[in-house]
């Protein structure tokens, strides 16, 4: 019968005329599937893949709450500007975006350098007051421009204004270097020899390649 003539892929019809489809029937779908697999398409046909395969968020992640004392930051043991820059510490950051470099004294973090691209960035620090106040702060690019939402801490946080953490959405058209940095401070913050731990163990950078 005519029916048993017609084929879809390597599927015929039933007595009925119908036709069961597989995915492998389909023209522009290059393998066959396996359990977990998801299908990539590569501008012209279908794949599957194992899930392993597909591409993981690119991120850089420091400050894990290790100890060191501010004074063996660049900061070393004076007293702090409204335009120093701030540094964290991580003994093994973690950096899986292609291109980046995380710049380090001591362990403690200098500047990133980000290749062109969108990114998510969020930076958190600590830091110890000698009397009631505040600080704010962010990151800072090449060209010293603040580039994200302020941060801010302290005891008197809400007359500098904003959340805890300093972050914004970075696009980027070229390669570019981002460091922490003060932005004001209220008040009096402790020089960095009575920092201690404080910092090491409370600053945090997370940045997430996007797309």
């Amino acid at each position: 019968m005519s029916h048993n003539k017609t084929k879809v892929g390597d599927s015929t019809p039933n007595r009925q005329g119908e036709v069961t489809l597989n995915l492998t029937d389909l023209s522009d779908v290059s393998n066959t599937p396996a359990t977990d697999n998801f299908l990539k398409y590569d501008g012209s046909e279908w794949a599957s893949v194992a899930g392993s395969s597909i591409a993981s968020v690119e991120f850089i992640f420091a400050g894990r709450g290790e100890s060191s004392a501010y004074s063996n930051s660049p900061h070393g043991t004076g007293a702090f500007t409204a335009t120093d820059d701030l540094y964290i510490y991580d003994t093994s950051p973690l950096n899986t975006i292609t291109g980046a470099t995380i710049s380090t004294t001591n362990d403690w973090i200098n500047s990133i350098t980000l290749p062109a691209g969108n990114y998510l960035i969020n930076a958190q620090t600590a830091l110890e007051f000698s009397a009631s106040g505040y600080a704010s702060y962010g990151f800072y690019n090449s060209s010293n421009t603040r580039v994200s939402q302020l941060g801010v801490i302290g005891e008197t946080r809400n007359t500098g204004g904003g959340g805890s953490v300093a972050y914004s959405v970075l696009e980027l058209s070229a390669q570019e270097t981002i460091r922490l940095r003060m932005y004001a401070i209220g008040g009096t913050i402790d020089t960095g020899t009575n920092q201690g731990n404080t910092p090491s163990e409370g600053g945090i950078i997370v940045i997430e390649k996007l797309g």
